[in-house]
C-alpha cells in the first residue's frame, strides 16, 4: 500500500515537474530570442558610424566578431561579408531584410541562409549613403536550452532516487529516532551538493 502511493506520488511529481519544465523553457527561449534580435540591432547601431564613416574599410579593420556582418550597396551588391568573398555573392536587393532597410530604414527577418546552410536571423539597416548594414547571428536552438535545462534535473532526480532507495533501507534497518537522523543527513547532503 506504501509502496502504491509512494508511485501515485511521484508520477504526479515528474508530471508537474515535466509541466514547470515545458513552460520555463517556454518563456526563457522566448526571451533569449528577444535578447538576440536586441544584441543584433544594437551591434549594427553601434557599427553604423564608423562604417558611414570610413565605408567597408571600417569593416576590414574590426577584429572577428561572433556575428555574421555585410555592408550591401543600394542596388544589392555586397561590398563586405565576414563570412564569404563579396565578389561570389549574389546580389542581395531581394533579401527580406535588405529590401525593408532600403525601403523603411531597418529591416529583419528570420530564414534559412544559403551561405551558412543553417536558420539565421537578420538585422539590415540603412546607413545615410543608402547603403544597409547588415549583422546576423544563428538563433539559439530550443533542443540546446532543453539539454542544458535537463541536466541539472537530471542530477536532481538521480540523486532523489538515491535518497528514496536509503530511506527505504534505514526504515526497515532502524528506529525511528535513527530513520529521522537519517531522512536529515540524507536530504541535507542531497541539497547541498547542487549548490
Amino acid at each position: 500500500m506504501t509502496k502504491r502511493i509512494f508511485r501515485s506520488i511521484l508520477c504526479v511529481s515528474v508530471a508537474v515537474l515535466a509541466a514547470i519544465l515545458i513552460i520555463t523553457l517556454g518563456v526563457v527561449y522566448g526571451y533569449v530570442n528577444v535578447q538576440q534580435r536586441s544584441e543584433l540591432r544594437d551591434e549594427a547601431v553601434y557599427l553604423a558610424p564608423g562604417v558611414e564613416a570610413d565605408g567597408a574599410e571600417y569593416l576590414r579593420k574590426l577584429e572577428q566578431t561572433e556575428k555574421r556582418i555585410t555592408l550591401v550597396d543600394p542596388d544589392g551588391t555586397v561590398l563586405y561579408d565576414s563570412v564569404e568573398d563579396p565578389a561570389a555573392m549574389e546580389n542581395h536587393a531581394q533579401r527580406q531584410e535588405i529590401h525593408e532597410a532600403l525601403t523603411l530604414g531597418k529591416g529583419k527577418s528570420a530564414r534559412y541562409s544559403d551561405t551558412l546552410a543553417q536558420e539565421t536571423l537578420y538585422y539590415a539597416l540603412r546607413l545615410t549613403d543608402g547603403s544597409v548594414l547588415r549583422v546576423s547571428d544563428i538563433p539559439y536552438s530550443v533542443w540546446l536550452m532543453v539539454l542544458q535545462v535537463l541536466q541539472p534535473v537530471a542530477g536532481t532526480l538521480w540523486k532523489l532516487r538515491g535518497l528514496v532507495q536509503n530511506l527505504y533501507r534505514y526504515r526497515e534497518g532502524g528506529g525511528t529516532q535513527v530513520y529521522l537522523y537519517r531522512l536529515i543527513q540524507l536530504f541535507t547532503n542531497a541539497h547541498c551538493s547542487f549548490l
